[in-house]
């Protein structure tokens, strides 16, 4: 029997927001949110209404971002979805977001670098080869990744930008994929995690929490302030 599963994705400038019946894809809905502040978790939470509108008794499972991405999105998205599953009593499966960006392109000859620009000249990153990650998540730049990666690379996300900047004549170690590619999609994480919901391999909402990798800005202030 097909499941009904609503996936939830806030880690970049776009959200998404999908409903699918397992790998069928009936839904989905991509906006921008770089929008005046007061407007922009509005619109979001306005679509999440619509699909609960529409779907609501339907929805079996959530799925969810969880990042790395940018901070305050993350939370929004992780507190709808940790809403609607205590709410209807729905579990859980989170996703890290690069995976979403490099899984579904790893099973390429060429590995595949998922990297996401985390401003301040910095790079959420890791590194996929036939479906599995061979390299850690990271905070990185796309210096400190040519001395660390080896082999000729396809690379992924929202910070092939940034290795433009860096590397604007080109490197031959790196193979710059853009488009579609770099854009992580709510259904590109349901389709990620269908192999745990067969499994029923969910994740408790309680402790569920973004995954950030580096502090935020405000969290660097205190420390410098504070000599931390």
């Amino acid at each position: 029997m097909k499941l009904k599963i609503l996936g939830i994705e806030t880690s970049s400038p776009l959200f998404s927001l999908c409903v699918t019946d397992d790998e069928t894809l009936i839904y989905e809905v991509i906006k921008n949110r770089e929008m005046d502040a007061k407007t922009r978790d509005a619109e979001f939470f306005l679509e999440a209404q619509k699909i609960f509108r529409t779907f609501g008794g339907e929805i079996k499972v959530i799925v969810v971002s969880i990042g790395p991405g940018m901070f305050t999105s993350l939370r929004i998205g992780l507190s709808l979805a940790k809403a609607l599953a205590f709410t209807h009593d729905i579990p859980i499966v989170a996703v890290n977001t690069l995976d979403i960006i490099g899984i579904p392109l790893s099973f390429l000859q060429t590995p595949v670098l998922a990297a996401i620009n985390a401003y301040h000249q910095e790079l959420y990153a890791a590194q996929y080869r036939n479906g599995e990650r061979i390299l850690d998540y990271m905070l990185t730049t796309a210096t400190e990744l040519n001395g660390l990666i080896q082999e000729q690379t396809l690379v992924v996300g929202s910070g092939v930008d940034l290795f433009k900047k860096v590397y604007p004549s080109g490197n031959a170690k790196f193979e710059l994929i853009e488009g579609g590619f770099n854009i992580p999609l709510a259904s590109n994480a349901v389709r990620l995690a269908l192999p745990r919901i067969s499994a029923k391999e969910y994740d408790n909402p309680e402790t569920i929490e973004p995954f950030y990798i580096k502090k935020t800005d405000a969290e660097r202030n205190y420390n410098k302030t504070h000599g931390t």
